[in-house]
């Protein structure tokens, strides 16, 4: 029952909406916030996008492409980062039914940065 998922592109990472996200999250790491911080660490003058912004693409794409299914349960792994400006692509396949794997790359160098188990559960007819 594989099926592909249209994939899911983020042009440009926006660092305005980090502070959002951080704000959210109640986190306040200055790589997120800060560019000044950020290449103190090692990123170059780029602010990092917060981790569960990056899930966020992924879960988008499935939603995108069901969104009469809910998002039942989620296991993911973050491998890497995102910077502001960075290009995004989410991929993902319906393995099952009720099951989704997907990754997140950045196209600059093919590197994942997340990958996930997402599990569906949908409407009674």
């Amino acid at each position: 029952m594989m099926r592909l998922l249209p994939p899911f592109a983020v042009d440009s990472v926006p660092g305005p909406e980090m502070a959002d996200w951080c704000q959210a999250l109640r986190d306040d790491n200055p790589i997120h916030l800060d560019r000044a911080a950020a290449e103190r660490l090692g990123f170059g003058p780029y602010r990092v996008n917060p981790g569960p912004a990056n899930l966020a693409y992924l879960l988008n794409m499935v939603m995108i492409d069901d969104p009469d299914a809910e998002i039942a349960r989620v296991e993911a792994s973050f491998l890497a980062n995102l910077l502001e400006g960075d290009r995004a692509v989410a991929v993902g396949e319906l393995a099952a039914p009720d099951r989704v794997t997907a990754s997140l790359h950045r196209p600059r160098d093919g590197e994942p940065v997340v990958t996930a188990v997402i599990e569906l559960r949908r409407p009674a007819p």
